[in-house]
């Protein structure tokens, strides 16, 4: 827990009652950390690895909502945990993920009780919301080669290892109409295609 911003910035014992009471885990690539409508009776505070947060429609089909990583919170779990109320969201670990586990009880105590903490929860909130202004922003305005194109050039690697299905839950369309613009881009010496993997040329 020291690794986060706001541990040394909350009282000597609000740090005591986070070091007795978390618990370190490790979580396998592809763990689906709660789904939409559960509601998670802990929080998790990620030190190691990144998740995806997706919305589900009745259709099966589903959207990015965010990513998070190591030192960020996600905000679905917080809502869920903080207010005892259903997930609206699905989280999904896109890598190996470590971290510590926070019963919801300790955490909604800490967020009355101390203004650092809820500081750096504010803070998580506010960079969400931009993110999520920018995501409308994008659906609204870009098509969906521009928007698949942008995701593909905002991985780290030039080598994404993502199938098709997985991008269309990403962007939120049809396994069909990613390949068909994958294709486009691999006809175009934009991307070089084989299983389960899409390189950028």
């Amino acid at each position: 827990m020291k690794n986060f911003k706001f541990y040394s910035l909350i009282s000597k014992e609000n740090q005591k009652i986070l070091d007795e009471n978390s618990e370190f885990v490790k979580i396998p690539v592809k763990t689906e950390l709660y789904r939409q409508g559960d509601e998670c009776p802990n929080l998790l505070f990620l030190t190691k690895g990144r998740v995806r947060v997706v919305r589900m429609h009745q259709s099966g089909q589903s959207i990015l909502l965010y990513y998070f990583s190591q030192g960020e919170q996600c905000n679905v779990n917080f809502t869920s945990t903080f207010n005892s109320i259903p997930a609206i969201g699905t989280a999904i670990a896109e890598t190996d993920l470590e971290g510590y586990m926070i019963s919801s009880s300790i955490i909604a105590k800490m967020f009355v009780d101390d203004k650092a903490f809820q500081n750096y929860v504010f803070d998580q909130y506010a960079k969400r919301i931009e993110h999520m202004a920018s995501l409308i922003e994008d659906i609204r305005f870009l098509g969906l080669d521009t928007r698949l194109l942008h995701f593909l050039q905002s991985q780290k690697s030039k080598e994404i290892n993502l199938s098709h299905e997985e991008l269309a839950d990403i962007i939120g369309t049809s396994r069909e109409v990613i390949s068909r613009i994958l294709k486009s881009f691999e006809k175009n010496n934009i991307v070089r295609l084989s299983r389960k993997k899409i390189e950028l040329l």
